[in-house]
């Protein structure tokens, strides 16, 4: 699956109605379905944010695609800079399809790390690379 790029929503009071907000409505996490894909990149905000007032920690954005049978995520923590995000996908979906190869679940920390290295190196502030986060079963 490619970058998912929308704006990221955590039901606190009803994780299943946590969702992404679409050009034409919501794609809700309950409705994710299953899958057997390595990896997925979600360009949006707070798609991997815990809460205390969550049962589950992982029950989040991020957490419903691992569930879904997705081997990897990349996701953020909380709200991050639009102009960051096609950076941090391009860079890291280079590393993964570098050569040629087929992305692998096993790849995905090192393709954010060289995309967080790519934005620390153009001198971005901290609270820009921060919120990036990746998952993996």
């Amino acid at each position: 699956m490619g970058p998912l790029g929308s704006h990221g929503h955590q039901d606190l009071h009803d994780p299943t109605k946590s969702h992404f907000q679409l050009y034409a409505g919501t794609l809700e996490l309950e409705t994710i379905p299953l899958s057997n894909a390595q990896f997925v990149f979600l360009a949006a905000c707070q798609t991997v944010m815990g809460n205390a007032e969550l049962v589950n920690e992982s029950f989040h954005l991020g957490g419903r695609f691992i569930a879904a049978g997705f081997r990897a995520a990349i996701g953020t923590m909380w709200s991050m800079n639009n102009q960051d995000s096609p950076m941090v996908a391009e860079i890291g979906y280079s590393h993964l399809f570098r050569d040629g190869q087929q992305p692998q679940a096993s790849d995905g920390a090192e393709a954010l790390q060289f995309a967080v290295k790519e934005l620390t190196n153009s001198k971005v502030t901290y609270e820009q690379w921060i919120p990036f986060i990746h998952m993996r079963v």
